[in-house]
């Protein structure tokens, strides 16, 4: 017996100095030598979707949680950790990457909230102006250009036509989250594609809405932002757009860099109620695309943006003209009751080009084509 305690305690010394090595700072350490890592999320796996970044301290993912916890794993190309995130609470440990570099790594559960929004007004406070698509020779050029109409035809309804459009727009490049456009207009955006460039959400969601406004669909470009736009450095907004279908009378979000519509008991959501059925009824929400994009990969992705939501008041078609505008601001900026007034981007980028508005009806109202100067009526 005293043999077999003697051997047991010596095991047990050999093996501390490893025991001590899975711990840095009175944290868990896991090992990495390449910088992908992969995590799951519930029974999500999603692949080469986290870059290990020791310079970031801590680096923070952001998991939501849809019951009372999420089973999370961590994957990096050798290790894994797994941890159950409840909503509001912080999980970290250390990525050591090449066996030198330490990886501060935080999980930080939060669950979905359905932000609140003024319903009561009836009467818009703004009007807003869409492409009228009679006689303006860039729409006419980009239809006949790229051969819009055959996208489209044959489709049973307009929202087919949305989803065969942003499903064309999205197939045309790979994005790449660093590139610009020389000029920020659908026609020169599809021609350096033709060169082979890539570009970012800003251009998907540019050349989505002109394709749309082309065919007669009216739409319009809508930036994301999240909560704490003010104060995070990196990866704040979003862009995406919205189309009017009139055989629906409504507006619906669609993603051009995702290809994504979302949909509640088969009818198209817009930006807003996509917020409000992650927040109340996830398990029926569906996620319309014709390149299969995954719905709980997108929805854990995109929902952090859903906060602010920004549209122009001028949303024509075309680069010979100047834009109308409220007050000299160009856009108007939906934000939750009781939600701060965002003044600064990424810490340090004005944001002196918005009104803002709590009301749904100003953002949500049925397009009006361009008559007249737009004016604030409140």
């Amino acid at each position: 017996m005293k043999k077999s305690l003697s051997f047991l305690f010596m095991l047990l010394v050999l093996l501390a100095p490893a025991i001590a090595q899975k711990t840095y700072k009175g944290l868990p350490v896991i090992e990495a030598s390449s910088k992908v890592a992969d995590y799951k999320i519930g029974e999500e796996l999603v692949q080469g979707n986290w870059n290990i970044t020791p310079e970031i301290s801590p680096d923070v993912m952001k998991v939501p949680v849809h019951s009372k916890k999420q089973p999370v794993t961590f994957y990096t190309d050798s290790d894994s950790i797994s941890f159950n995130v409840k909503p509001g609470k912080s999980y970290q440990f250390y990525v050591l990457l090449n066996n030198k570099d330490y990886a501060l790594t935080e999980l930080k559960g939060y669950a979905f909230e359905a932000q609140q929004f003024n319903t009561t007004n009836k009467i818009p406070g703004y009007t807003l102006f869409y492409e009228q698509n009679t006689n303006n020779p860039y729409m006419q050029t980009l239809r006949s250009q790229y051969n819009l109409d055959a996208i489209v035809a044959g489709a049973a309804n307009d929202t087919e036509k949305a989803l065969r459009m942003v499903n064309w727009v999205h197939n045309q490049w790979e994005h790449n989250g660093m590139n610009q456009p020389t000029k920020s207009d659908a026609l020169t955006i599809l021609e350096e594609v033709k060169g082979g460039k890539q570009f970012r959400c800003v251009e998907y969601g540019i050349v989505t809405t002109a394709c749309l406004n082309a065919i007669g669909l009216p739409a319009r470009t809508m930036g994301l932002k999240m909560k704490d736009v003010e104060t995070i450095e990196s990866g704040a907004g979003h862009v995406l757009l919205e189309v009017y279908l009139p055989d629906m009378k409504k507006w619906v979000m669609l993603d051009g860099q995702f290809d994504v519509m979302p949909v509640l008991n088969n009818v198209p959501l817009n930006a807003v109620e996509f917020q409000q059925a992650i927040a109340k009824n996830f398990d029926k929400l569906e996620i319309s695309s014709l390149s299969g994009t995954n719905k709980a990969q997108y929805v854990n992705w995109v929902y952090p943006y859903l906060y602010y939501f920004d549209v122009k008041f001028d949303n024509r078609e075309g680069v010979d003209f100047a834009r109308e505008t409220v007050d000299s601001k160009q856009s108007l900026m939906l934000i939750p009751v009781g939600a701060k007034q965002p003044k600064v981007f990424q810490k340090k980028f004005p944001m002196n080009t918005y009104k803002y508005t709590n009301s749904l009806v100003d953002l949500y109202q049925a397009p009006v084509l361009p008559v007249a100067t737009p004016t604030a009526h409140r």
